[in-house]
Parts: structure tokens; C-alpha cells; sequence
């Protein structure tokens, strides 16, 4: 057993048949070699099996040195120290000659599985992580909570697909998103997926929703270079309002609702004090108020924006593994039509059908209070009956020992007097 660099053929096989992360991909590695960044793929080999793999990127810093990180990686069974031993010295030796100062390790190791109250539900019984790295030299970075912009997410909100069928994952809903589901594909929603020339579609979306939220998003080279690279792989649906169908449809309710008025009028005049009747037809009468409404501002949007009216979409990594929802915006004044639930739904079933057994809604803080920055969401994606996945965190070990100290106490020196 030995550790290697792989080639990309032999570092597709194993990613693509064993868990990773997006990160640890082929079209990653084209991407960052692209971008002109300095990208290794690294692994172990037993004769001619992989056993683990990597992808590792070095960046300059200082002028002189480089920092080594593994996004997400690398890819192996923690369980078997033999081979995380391999791995890990010797990443190591390659990475001594080559100026790095330190390497940072994150691997997609999930420690607990939480609800969205941050209650364990399970843990994964893989503590022995921390003593292996802590054995190679490494410290944890710490237990984070939220978000970083340099850091990865230590938190995701993850719905398990195996095993189970669409009705089922319905049916496990709140009803919330049961009602914002079925509305949204009734009242005339369809999704299409955006190439890349039509990107701008959905960066409009994430600026207004950035906006308003007052979050930080990617900037458009990301999303433009990873739709490039990831092909197919990367999708980005966009749901919008057919006019037409949405208007025909809220026709049919209003018609619906004034034939149920009709009878309350002949129950109330057969028996005026059918208390019952009057009762239905106050109701009816504030439905069809809500109904008129509609219909009036179907014809005004049809007026102005034509047949079609787009009002949300989203960004998706897709693997062997899991569907990941990265990043999603929608108009704010189209919000009512309920199409974020409709693309959540229809990538749902779009991992269902390709036997995937991951439905990745992404990043959560870790704060599970009401005073967490993105509450709200965390609230959205627990209504799709999702559990939250803990991961491992962070491991970083000096390469050049030195070099790393002089750094730390200049990092230190800094941020002490503020520059």
C-alpha cells in the first residue's frame, strides 16, 4: 500500500463510486486547472486498487510559500487507519518539497445527525477521526457555528431519499409545503432548465434576493465557470407562471365556487335561518373575493410580461451521490405563486428517479435559536421533513514548522494592532 499521485481516469472511477463531495470531482479538477491553480490528485493504491483519493489544491502565499487544502477530501474510509496513515503521511512528504507552509483538511464526514431543534438523533460513533489526525500532526480547528467565507459549512440539511417513493416524501411534509406544492402545480408552474447563455435569468434572482435578505453571494465568474466545467452536471432549473393555464385554472375554481354559492343561497332561502348556509356564504363570499383578485392580477401580468412569467430559480450540483441545492432566489413580488416549492419538488423527484439517495438542501448555521441569522431558512427546509447532518470541521498541521510559527505570530501581531 502506498501513496501516489493518480491519474484522472483512476481518481474519477473511485470518486464516482465511493462518497464525495462535488468538490472531489473530475470537472473540479478541470476547473481548477483552468483557473490556472496549482492542483494535485493524490491517493492510495493497494497493487492497482485505489483506496483513497484527493483532490489538492496549493495556493501562494507570502511570496514564497503555499497553503495546501483538500476540499471536502479526501475521499476514503475513515475507518481504516491503515490507509488514513498512508494517506495522510504520505501527503506529507509530497507536500515538503513543494513551499508549502500548512495544509487545511475538511473532510465530508458526518459526525451526528441532529433535527432541526439541533437534537441528536444519531451519532455516527466516529470520534476516533480526532485521534487520527491528532496522531498525524494535525489540530482541530473547532466545534463552528456559521457561516465563513473562507471556511466550509459545517452544517447541512440533508432529506434521505433511499427506500423511499414521492408520495411517501409528500406525505412527510408539513403542511406548509404540502399545500405550496400541490398549488404550485396546479395553478399553471412549469420548470425549464437554464443554459448557460441564459445565466443571467438566475443571477438577477440571486442579486434581488441577496438584496433583500442582505446576505453575501457568490460573484458570476463562480457560477459561470462551474456550469463551463460541470456540463450536465450542473443544473439550474427555472420555474415560471404560464399565464394562460394560471388564469384558466383560477377560472375553473371561481366557476366551482359560484355554483357552492348558488346552493348556500337556495339552503339559506328555503330556510332562512339555516344559520349553517349564511355561515357558507359569508365564506364564499371572502373566496371569491381572494379568487376575483387573482384572476384580475392574471390578466394584468399577462398585459405586461406576456405569456410566461418567470419568478424563481436555483442553482444545483449533481453526483452519483447527492443532489446539492447551492443557492436559490426568487422575485419577492411573485412570491405568493410559490415556485421555490416547486423547484425543491421537482429536483426531489429529479434525484428519486435517478436513484440517488441524497437530497443535499445545503448549508445551515448550527444556531437552532430564533435569533439564528437564517432562522427563516432553517425553518424552509425542516418543513420538507430533512434532519441535519454535523460534519467533522476542520484539521490543519504545519508543513514547514517554522515557517508556520513565524506566520501565526504575525497573523496575531496584525490582528492586535488592527492591520
Amino acid at each position: 500500500m502506498q501513496f501516489t499521485e493518480l491519474t484522472i481516469e483512476e481518481f474519477d472511477q473511485f470518486t464516482r463510486t465511493h462518497f464525495s463531495h462535488f468538490t472531489q470531482t473530475k470537472e473540479n479538477y478541470l476547473l481548477k486547472v483552468s483557473q490556472g491553480v496549482e492542483t494535485h490528485l493524490v491517493g492510495v493504491k493497494d497493487g492497482e486498487s485505489v483506496r483513497a483519493a484527493c483532490l489538492v489544491t496549493l495556493t501562494p502565499m507570502m511570496k514564497v510559500f503555499k497553503y495546501a487544502y483538500g476540499n471536502r477530501g479526501p475521499v476514503m474510509d475513515y475507518a481504516d487507519k491503515q490507509v488514513f496513515d498512508v494517506f495522510f503521511q504520505g501527503l506529507h512528504q509530497f507536500l515538503k518539497p513543494k513551499k508549502v507552509m500548512h495544509v487545511r483538511i475538511d473532510p465530508y464526514e458526518v459526525i451526528k445527525e441532529r433535527d432541526h431543534d439541533g437534537e441528536v438523533l444519531e451519532d455516527r460513533d466516529n470520534g476516533h477521526i480526532f485521534d487520527y489526525f491528532k496522531d498525524q500532526g494535525f489540530r482541530h480547528d473547532g466545534f463552528t457555528t456559521g457561516f465563513d467565507p473562507v471556511i466550509q459549512i459545517r452544517w447541512h440539511s440533508v432529506l434521505e431519499l433511499r427506500d423511499k417513493d414521492p408520495k411517501t416524501l409528500l406525505d412527510e411534509m408539513d403542511n406548509l409545503r404540502k399545500r405550496n406544492i400541490k398549488k404550485a402545480q396546479k395553478h399553471g408552474l412549469h420548470i425549464r432548465y437554464l443554459e448557460l447563455d441564459e445565466i443571467d435569468v438566475f443571477r438577477k434572482f440571486m442579486r434581488d434576493t441577496s438584496e433583500k435578505k442582505a446576505f453575501v453571494d457568490r460573484d458570476d465568474a463562480y457560477y459561470i465557470s462551474r456550469k463551463q466545467h460541470f456540463g450536465d452536471n450542473v443544473i439550474i432549473p427555472l420555474v415560471y407562471v404560464n399565464l394562460d393555464e394560471y388564469t384558466a385554472s383560477i377560472t375553473k375554481d371561481r366557476d366551482a365556487l359560484l355554483k357552492n354559492i348558488e346552493k348556500a343561497n337556495k339552503d339559506l332561502e328555503k330556510d332562512p335561518m339555516n344559520r349553517k348556509a349564511a355561515k357558507k356564504i359569508d365564506n364564499f363570499g371572502e373566496q371569491l373575493k381572494n379568487i376575483e383578485d387573482k384572476l384580475a392580477e392574471g390578466e394584468a401580468l399577462r398585459e405586461t410580461h406576456g405569456t410566461e412569467l418567470p419568478i424563481a430559480s436555483a442553482y444545483y450540483f449533481i453526483t452519483p451521490h447527492e443532489v446539492v441545492y447551492l443557492a436559490g432566489g426568487s422575485d419577492n413580488d411573485f412570491r405568493h405563486f410559490a415556485g421555490s416549492y416547486l423547484i425543491q419538488w421537482h429536483m426531489i423527484n429529479y434525484a428519486l428517479e435517478r436513484g440517488i439517495d441524497l437530497y443535499n438542501f445545503y448549508g445551515i448555521s448550527g444556531d437552532f435559536t430564533e435569533e439564528a441569522e437564517d432562522y427563516g431558512v432553517i425553518q424552509f427546509k425542516r418543513g420538507f421533513n430533512a434532519k441535519v447532518f454535523e460534519y467533522a470541521g476542520d484539521f490543519t498541521k504545519p508543513v514547514n514548522v517554522p515557517a508556520y510559527r513565524a506566520y501565526q505570530g504575525l497573523k496575531k501581531l496584525r490582528d492586535r494592532i488592527g492591520r
